[in-house]
């Protein structure tokens, strides 16, 4: 299986990605209008915003079998793309994978499980966008790509890679997890604001996930938790009005 990966970007050229090792396609949000093509390297830019839509088109433009969703702010871990093959082989049915991130200071950037499993409904909403990869066709075939809604730069700012996720889990995809470390990231010095803008996404995400079906007991745990996290930054009641104002915001589909 060849293997590729597929960097977002909001730099104006190519020069900074020359001379990697690997396969890499780089999609660079930008006026420039620059192409760039040598041996591991492609790199185009597009007059547009948002993560989620950098995202589909380097899903659109990617050419390899297995590709790993990747920033320009992440560093690689030695042999990763040995260690994604691997986990391919011993998961032959898996059309998707998540791995671990590793911080520069050698530690790990949340609390991983020791042991291989299968994701769950529960247990993607703890990934990470740079932590997945995935075998391209299998997605393009199931008609999978990223919520331009949702992510940097759009409407809601996050839950793109959950809804993701679990979209790919409504078309019967196999999705796993193997704890080997792939990529290289700082921890997040401050954690993430919890503002409203912060519950209005939430609230948005839950209703993009499950709707009004029962599901969405799991949603209002999983709202509960981000009310209880010290970083809130307004009240209990605010954040669950923000919460619900996103929830009405939005269509399911």
């Amino acid at each position: 299986m060849d293997f590729q990966v597929l960097i977002s970007t909001m730099n104006p050229t190519p020069d900074s990605f020359k001379g990697k090792s690997f396969n890499a396609l780089v999609i660079s949000q930008n006026q420039t209008g620059i192409r760039f093509h040598d041996k591991n390297l492609e790199f185009i830019s597009f007059d547009e915003k948002g993560l989620s839509k950098s995202r589909n088109r380097a899903m659109e433009k990617g050419k390899a079998d297995l590709v790993l969703i990747a920033d320009d702010d992440v560093d690689f871990c030695e042999k990763f793309d040995v260690k994604i093959k691997k986990a391919f082989q011993e998961f032959p049915d898996a059309d998707i994978i998540t791995f671990k991130i590793l911080t520069p200071t050698g530690e790990n950037y949340k609390n991983y499980p020791e042991s291989s499993y299968r994701h769950t409904r529960k247990s993607i909403f703890t990934v990470s966008s740079v932590e997945i990869v995935f075998k391209l066709e299998s997605l393009k075939k199931a008609g999978i790509k990223f919520d331009e809604r949702f992510g940097l730069g759009a409407s809601y700012p996050s839950g793109e890679e959950t809804i993701f996720l679990n979209d790919a889990m409504n078309k019967g995809l196999n999705i796993y997890f193997v704890p080997e470390y792939i990529v290289v990231h700082p921890l997040e010095s401050s954690g993430k604001i919890l503002d409203t803008k912060y519950y209005k996404s939430k609230g948005a995400l839950i209703k993009r996930l499950y709707g009004y079906s029962f599901n969405l007991v799991l949603g209002i745990a999983f709202l509960i938790k981000q009310y209880l996290k010290p970083q809130r930054s307004i009240p209990f009641f605010s954040s669950f009005k923000e919460s619900l104002i996103g929830f009405n915001s939005i269509n399911k589909g």
